[in-house]
């Protein structure tokens, strides 16, 4: 039944237009931690959740109990479901993967070369890669480290090539979540990876410290 007195109510998106078309696929990409922004293919996608975002914001709060949240500024605003820290509500965890330590550390790691010492032309995967291994060498313990304990091996067998799967493996769940785009050698970050320095704003605000506890 459609909503006739303008009152916002829970299923005002599904006679929205293109909701058939749109909203299985935004409603799977959201609960697999996807970031939504008007950026490519998203584009699309973007606009179906800004124009019923107070619907939607109803269906995910009573339905799974959990936030679908708006960050950035526009135009580089952007939308994704909050879990609450490690709280997914309602929603299975085995739906999507948790980063993994080593992923954030990489992130950490983008963060600081991008960001604070703007090298902001770095786009390509390989010298990314050659960058943190050479430039960041020292930190390559505490990767192997947290690789270790997060396959639960012991550390004495890695090396370079570790390292660089480490990054591409982060590199390719940044993508699945909307952080960064990445098509062969090259990416590029999203405003999304913003939310890597809200989630983690503590770290980030003394990244040298936080950097250095790896070596």
């Amino acid at each position: 039944m459609e909503n006739v007195d303008n009152k916002t109510t829970v299923s005002d998106f599904l006679y929205a237009e293109n909701a058939k078309e749109f909203f299985a696929e935004i409603d799977y990409l959201l609960k697999d931690g996807m970031h939504f922004q008007k950026q490519g293919n998203q584009i699309r996608y973007f606009n179906f959740i800004d124009k019923n975002i107070d619907s939607l914001k109803l269906y995910y709060q009573d339905f799974f109990d959990v936030e679908l949240s708006e960050g950035g500024e526009k135009p580089n605003n952007y939308f994704f479901l909050d879990f609450y820290g490690n709280s997914r509500g309602n929603i299975s965890p085995r739906h999507r993967e948790i980063l993994k330590s080593e992923y954030i550390i990489i992130g950490f790691i983008i963060y600081k070369i991008i960001y604070i010492d703007k090298e902001i032309d770095l786009d390509s995967v390989q010298k990314l890669k050659e960058k943190i291994r050479i430039e960041y060498e020292d930190y390559k313990p505490g990767i192997y480290r947290l690789i270790a304990k997060s396959k639960n091996i012991t550390p004495g067998n890695f090396n370079d090539k570790t390292i660089d799967t480490t990054i591409q493996s982060a590199l390719e769940e940044f993508r699945k979540i909307g952080w960064i785009e990445l098509s062969k050698d090259e990416f590029g970050l999203l405003p999304a990876f913003d939310r890597l320095i809200k989630i983690y704003e503590e770290y980030i605000l003394n990244i040298d410290e936080t950097l250095n506890e790896l070596k």
